[in-house]
């Protein structure tokens, strides 16, 4: 069957990815509505070879629309949210409050949720960062259960959208020729650095990220009690997602086993000898690359790997594409 698509944030990063992966791997869109706020609306982008005009949302006719992607932080108020809902329009956030309702949070490519179940009229595609330390942990939490992690997050600019890219280019511009780098968008210079937290930071001292991210993680593992300290760091790096993970678990991990399993995951490529990254590797790629998995040297149960993917594709647009495809497969089963 096809289906009426509407893309709030349309000429986002992750919108225009959107874009163009429903493009790439022909979604069955019978009609594309495409909305924004602010001075980039009532302009035109192409999706499938013709110009589509981007309106504001309260001039958008959502009328009959069946599947709505948020792509924009803020994009949907909760009233937008609630009108949508009550209209029986399947709602896909990309960019969630950070109270949103996260009992739909999901990621086709793990096998731990189901088709059915998961098919909401609200759906939330989680952050970058929870997907990749879900899809390099979900299959290794089934075999030797996860008690505690530790992760560290290295976070592109991509990830605060456009304007953190372009901030980034311009400080580097400004510092390369002789020039202060006048680091205003992130608080300080981002170029040639690294800025201990990523977004403002809580009366806790956690940043609004690493919170998110617990919550995410959780969900998506089914397991409200796991114990999950994050560190998220703004780096210079234009697009990307890098995430160290260090885990606890109740059983004994076998390093062999352990890759097998890696190697089993959909979308998802392990190497035991290859050190992937961020720009070599995961740049313009669909998947997952888990490298440097090792066992911790004074704990049989603890283990360490670091996971990489391109925030704007599997670790953001693809994801939310692969969650509309589901329902999609649901609506023809009848």
């Amino acid at each position: 069957m096809s289906i009426a698509v509407a893309v709030v944030g349309a000429s986002t990063l992750l919108g225009e990815n959107l874009l163009e992966i429903l493009a790439d791997r022909n979604f069955p869109v019978t009609d594309i509505r495409l909305a924004d706020v602010g001075e980039i609306t009532e302009r035109s982008v192409m999706f499938k070879g013709h110009a589509t005009r981007i309106r504001s949302l309260e001039k958008t006719n959502l009328a009959g629309v069946g599947v709505l992607f948020n792509c924009k932080p803020d994009g949907l108020t909760k009233q937008d949210l609630q009108q949508l809902l009550n209209e029986k329009v399947t709602v896909i956030d990309l960019c969630p409050s950070y109270d949103a309702d996260l009992s739909h949070c999901w990621i086709p490519s793990v096998g731990n949720q189901d088709a059915a179940t998961m098919c909401h009229e609200y759906i939330v595609s989680p952050s970058s960062a929870a997907i990749v330390t879900v899809m390099a942990l979900s299959a290794l939490n089934e075999k030797y259960k996860v008690l505690r992690l530790n992760l560290t997050c290295l976070n592109s600019v991509a990830e605060a959208g456009r304007d953190g890219v372009e901030a980034l280019a311009l400080e580097a511009s400004r510092l390369l020729n002789g020039r202060p780098a006048e680091g205003e968008y992130f608080g300080q210079q981002i170029a040639f650095n690294i800025l201990p937290a990523a977004g403002s930071l809580s009366a806790s001292g956690e940043s609004l990220e690493e919170q998110r991210l617990v919550s995410q993680v959780q969900s998506l593992l089914n397991d409200d009690q796991l114990e999950i300290m994050v560190s998220a760091l703004q780096v210079p790096l234009f697009y990307g997602q890098c995430v160290v993970v260090h885990a606890e678990c109740q059983h004994p991990i076998d390093l062999d086993d352990a890759a097998e399993i890696l190697g089993k995951v959909p979308d998802l490529t392990f190497s035991k000898s290859e050190l992937y990254s961020p720009v070599t590797h995961a740049a313009g790629q669909d998947g997952v690359f888990v490298s440097r998995l090792r066992i911790e040297p004074n704990s049989a149960t603890g283990f360490a790997l670091c996971a990489v993917t391109d925030n704007l594709r599997k670790g953001g647009a693809l994801n939310a594409v692969q969650i509309a495809e589901e329902i999609v497969t649901l609506l023809d089963r009848g």
